[in-house]
């Protein structure tokens, strides 16, 4: 018997060439898909009831896809269906999801003209009363109008099987009892998120990374992922204050949904443009720390509704990649 060659030795380090190398492909590959991503984030927004959620469901079907796109010897035909189908597997796979804070069900795909307040609200309370695949199989039936055919094959189930989905989804959602099973999600420290706007509107760089909890997580949303308070410090927090120099920042906290957000609104310092919101922060606290903050600087979905939403101006920046 041949004896198998002893393994390489793990790597220290994975070298600079090597990331440089998974950083270009990522970023051909998202910028072919850019044309797609507009719609993958409706899909996902619909799927999801909530714009934070369709965001990370967005994020999660791409990296999810550039897998699968290493691994196939094919061609991928019809590219929008191939990504509905990797955001609905994604989203059934989510075991754990925080409920929306969301009124008034709707069985049937809204009309033209229907007011956007309430199809929004409408699909958020099924993202909280439904479980995924019953939410997956109501949405492709009522609001795409596939047949049940093709919901079987996006869920990789029988015919029988979407049927009991939209039966108990249907049922669900018309339960009278249905307004005990809504619930707000738990929101973050109102104090914190306040001296959070207050240090970044000061240019307080070490009274922002004080705030931060040792081990806290920093996501710059499809562009950077930053674990610990010293990464953090020297990494997006410097940033944004040190080196960005083309505007001024002033945060605000807003809610939305009952959700406390920090709205960091920009100023150019050449005067040319007025005073517009380019991100919205969202933070998860605990004793008094963050332990995990989102910046959607390079999330212009999200951006535009935040903005239309709370009726503030907004600037966007594509999406970076």
């Amino acid at each position: 018997m041949t004896p198998h060659p002893d393994p390489s030795p793990a790597p220290d380090v994975l070298p600079q060439p090597l990331l440089a190398t998974a950083r270009a492909a990522r970023r051909e590959f998202l910028t072919t898909l850019e044309p797609l991503r507009g719609e993958l984030f409706r899909y996902c927004r619909r799927l999801t009831g909530s714009v934070w959620d369709a965001e990370d469901l967005a994020q999660e079907t791409l990296a999810r896809a550039l897998v699968r796109a290493a691994q196939s010897h094919q061609p991928v035909e019809r590219p929008m269906a191939w990504l509905v189908r990797i955001a609905t597997n994604a989203h059934l796979d989510q075991v754990r999801r925080p409920a929306p804070l969301l009124v008034e069900p709707s069985e049937r795909a809204a009309p033209a003209l229907a007011d956007p307040a309430e199809v929004r609200d409408a699909l958020g309370e099924m993202a909280t009363l439904l479980a995924p695949q019953e939410r997956a199989a109501v949405v492709l039936k009522d609001v795409f109008d596939l047949s049940l055919k093709e919901i079987a094959a996006v869920l990789s189930t029988t015919e029988g099987a979407v049927k009991a989905a939209l039966h108990r989804g249907r049922g669900r959602l018309t339960a009278p009892d249905r307004a005990a099973a809504l619930a707000r999600r738990t929101a973050p420290d109102r104090d914190v998120l306040d001296a959070l706007a207050a240090a970044f509107t000061a240019y307080d760089l070490d009274g922002l990374a004080r705030l931060f909890v040792e081990g806290a997580v920093s996501d710059v949303i499809g562009m950077a992922h930053e674990v610990g308070r010293d990464q953090i410090a020297t990494g997006s927090l410097h940033h944004t204050l040190v080196l960005e120099s083309s505007v001024r920042w002033r945060a605000e906290v807003e809610e939305l949904d009952g959700e406390p957000l920090v709205l960091m609104w920009a100023t150019p310092t050449d005067g040319d443009g007025p005073e517009a919101v380019e991100d919205a922060l969202r933070a998860e606290t605990a004793g008094g720390g963050i332990t995990r903050l989102r910046w959607y600087f390079f999330c212009p979905d999200v951006l535009a509704e935040v903005g239309d939403r709370l009726g503030v101006p907004y600037r966007t920046h594509g999406h970076g990649r």
